[in-house]
């Protein structure tokens, strides 16, 4: 994940406009061995210019990407309820695709922020003041519900967890087309979604980076800046992320 400082408008605050509500049933408490519930947060309000459209929406072995994503989470017993946070011009479509799928656990439908980090904000506005939260992109859509037991089960040991994979391509430092050099790959970890948080800690990370202006796309990065280490977990390679149109032919390949 790359990340960048930005100027002053580069961490915009979430939407003014309260958002509509679409709750079906209430939250269950899922897991009897602790009181501290477990709740999601997808982001899935992309605009998707790389991709060419809004891939979220995109199908994928007969059903939208952000429904595989969804579903992750429905069949995840820790998790209490979640959130989705869609494009603010979208809202609709998105409350519709998730009626007509039988989502039971979804909490609200927000729309997202200019940025990211402005859409988790939305997110996190509408989520209880207590608990953990897996935050995840929807469009990695071959997440599934262990992924989110095994992380949310570290996260209540660490208050902030996120799966990775050590990197094994060589890497090169380049201006345009030019290499300049070769990065030493040792000790460094491709990060993925989904990522854990107390939301405690992950409130006030975005709070203090709203302070400071800054622009990120790594929840992580914002509990690095409280002097918070995360821990990484092993995660699939097999956990991609559509970003391009051949991206979506290897994850149709691996369903």
């Amino acid at each position: 994940m790359r990340r960048t400082t930005g100027a002053a408008d580069a961490y915009p605050r979430p939407p003014e406009t309260p958002p509509m509500r679409h709750v079906s049933v209430s939250p269950r408490r899922p897991d009897s061995q602790s009181s501290i519930l477990c709740y999601g947060l997808i982001v899935a309000a992309g605009q998707g210019q790389r991709f060419g459209g809004y891939k979220q929406f995109v199908q994928l072995a007969g059903k939208p990407v952000l429904i595989h994503s969804v579903r992750a989470f429905e069949r995840c017993p820790m998790i209490s309820g979640f959130v989705v946070v869609a494009p603010a011009r979208r809202l609709a479509v998105v409350r519709r695709m998730l009626r007509s799928h039988g989502v039971r656990k979804l909490l609200d439908t927000v729309p997202g922020g200019e940025t990211r980090a402005g859409s988790v904000q939305a997110g996190l506005s509408v989520l209880p003041a207590q608990g953990f939260v897996a935050v995840h992109d929807a469009v990695r859509p071959l997440i599934h519900a262990g992924m989110l037991t095994k992380g949310l089960r570290a996260c209540r040991n660490r208050g902030a967890v996120t799966y990775g994979y050590p990197v094994t391509d060589t890497l090169k430092r380049v201006n345009g087309k030019e290499v300049l050099s070769t990065v030493e790959r040792k000790g460094l970890l491709a990060v993925q979604t989904p990522q854990f948080f107390s939301l405690e800690l992950l409130r006030r990370a975005h709070a203090e980076a709203r302070r400071a202006r800054l622009q990120v796309t790594d929840d992580c990065e914002l509990v690095e800046r409280l002097g918070v280490h995360p821990v990484w977990i092993p995660g699939p390679r097999t956990n991609l992320k559509l970003t391009t149109p051949d991206d979506l032919n290897v994850i149709q390949a691996l369903m």
